[in-house]
């Protein structure tokens, strides 16, 4: 699968192109700025290339958004033609500038369903929300990755999942999704609150 990370450059985005670079899947980093899209690459491994975001979204079956909240809607309304009737997984989360233990969106939804509503598609998922960066970099370690979205081609979206050494769990429809971006800042809270950097989500009983 020829995989896109758009708005890839920053520490969630390389973990993810590190990752998936060493499942066999093409993975290409994009930016506005193909320059550092490129030195971004570079570091990720030898497999991941650099392009702009428009050149990325063109190339890929698949697309993984990384960019912060603030340049969500700028990145993608650029992008619907490109996007449309690719599956798109949204690791977005929108942390309230004004209230770092708060999300806030545009529309009062997540983070995802704007992307679902701005793309037109209901190839939209949520996921990503509750792993480290630095979890991603060490492939040998493993976590579990809540994925919310629709049933269609979910199953898709949970083997690219398990071919990254991690365990997928369905949390559901995308109407959820902003439950999952609110555990990035329960998470961040339970990292400060334990004097530690990689708290994660496990799920029992499945």
């Amino acid at each position: 699968m020829k995989i896109a990370i758009l708005g890839g450059t920053g520490k969630l985005g390389l973990g993810l192109a590190i990752r998936l670079s060493r499942t066999g899947h093409e993975v290409t980093i994009g930016s506005r700025d193909e320059g550092k899209a490129s030195e971004a690459a570079k570091t990720a491994g030898a497999a991941v290339r650099g392009a702009t975001n428009g050149e990325a979204a063109v190339w890929c079956d698949s697309a993984l958004l990384s960019v912060p909240y603030g340049s969500h809607r700028s990145l993608l309304e650029p992008l619907r033609g490109e996007l449309r009737g690719k599956m798109i997984i949204d690791a977005t989360v929108p942390i309230d500038p004004a209230n770092l233990l708060q999300i806030k969106t545009e529309s009062g939804t997540s983070a995802a369903e704007e992307t679902a509503a701005i793309i037109g598609s209901p190839d939209v998922f949520a996921a990503f929300q509750t792993i480290s960066h630095r979890v991603l970099r060490h492939p040998g370690v493993s976590h579990d990755v809540l994925v919310a979205g629709g049933t269609a081609r979910k199953s898709e979206v949970m083997e690219l999942i398990r071919s990254m050494a991690l365990r997928p769990i369905d949390a559901g429809p995308i109407e959820v999704a902003g439950h999952l971006e609110r555990m990035t800042v329960l998470l961040l809270s339970v990292n400060k609150a334990n004097k530690v950097k990689d708290s994660g989500i496990q799920i029992t009983g499945i």
